[in-house]
């Protein structure tokens, strides 16, 4: 019974970090109030340039999640319902954005316990990250791990969401600045992540580069 319940906190965090992260990937731009420098801002830059991303402090990338995750603590104790549930939901959400983080650093960078968790399936690869940086990057949007990405894209959950949202919120950011002829021609991103998509053949391997859009 609790290791169910285990594996349905881990998979309810890695869903929240979809909804999340579809959410800043798609709507806001730099302009907008409050969330336009703190979030949309640094999303941007990180489509740009998967680097910058890396070398932040966990501090910096991760302030937000922590501030939202003690909140969570301070009202479920207040409630009265502070169990281990929510204690280790707050602990995996308050470290999404360095979960993602790792998959973009190189493979020896990544901490031993965090490259054996990846082992036993339990935090995506990055290989499996790369995914959500084809194309145009509006799939494979949970970060914790590889179960529901291929759900949820298989569904056409996004898209249904931003069908809902769109008398709301209007289209998505990626529909507003990238026709579909572009999508194909976009190249891929140069991150770490997507390196580890495939290796290229040895004929190719010298000729092939891979550069982020400016």
């Amino acid at each position: 019974m609790i290791a169910l319940e285990l594996v349905a906190v881990w998979l309810l965090v890695d869903f929240v970090s979809g909804v999340v992260h579809w959410a800043e990937d798609s709507y806001g731009s730099e302009t907008t109030p409050v969330i336009g420098r703190w979030v949309v801002g640094p999303n941007l830059l990180h489509h740009r340039d998967a680097s910058a991303f890396v070398r932040s402090s966990w501090l910096a990338s991760s302030w937000d999640l922590a501030a939202v995750g003690a909140t969570i603590l301070a009202v479920a104790g207040l409630a009265g319902v502070l169990t281990w549930h929510v204690a280790l939901f707050v602990l995996l959400g308050a470290n999404a954005n360095q979960i993602h983080k790792w998959n973009h650093m190189r493979h020896s960078s990544v901490p031993p316990a965090i490259r054996a968790l990846r082992r036993l399936y339990l935090l995506q690869s990055a290989r499996h990250h790369a995914q959500h940086h084809r194309g145009a990057k509006n799939s494979h949007y949970c970060v914790i791990t590889e179960v529901l990405n291929p759900l949820l894209d298989r569904v056409g959950w996004w898209r249904m969401l931003e069908r809902l949202l769109a008398p709301v919120l209007g289209l998505p950011r990626s529909q507003l600045v990238t026709r579909p002829a572009d999508r194909a021609a976009q190249p891929s991103c140069s991150c770490s992540c997507a390196r580890l998509q495939r290796a290229p053949s040895p004929r190719r391997r010298a000729a092939s580069t891979c550069s982020a859009p400016r």
